[in-house]
């Protein structure tokens, strides 16, 4: 299975980590929000750039190890 990467846009933005869309929407809801939000699958470069400013020591191998995770949240959230 291929890892792919959804950008919540609603209420409360977030960029998820998944191996579908319908895994990602359950894992914002359980641990971002319940509300229904905007959600678009982008790309692994996309997401790189949005969160690489905010890494840290974050390598290129632990953005993509085969597990689901959240790897941005919005900062009203943080």
């Amino acid at each position: 299975m291929t890892l792919k990467f959804y950008e919540f846009t609603g209420e409360y933005y977030a960029l998820i980590k998944a191996f579908s869309k319908e895994e990602a929407i359950a894992y914002y809801k359980e641990n971002v929000c319940d509300i229904d939000s905007t959600v678009t699958q982008v790309s692994s470069p996309y997401a790189w750039e949005k969160i690489k400013p905010h890494i840290g020591e974050l390598t290129i191998e632990n953005f993509l190890e085969k597990r689901v995770e959240l790897l941005l949240l919005s900062g009203s959230l943080a």
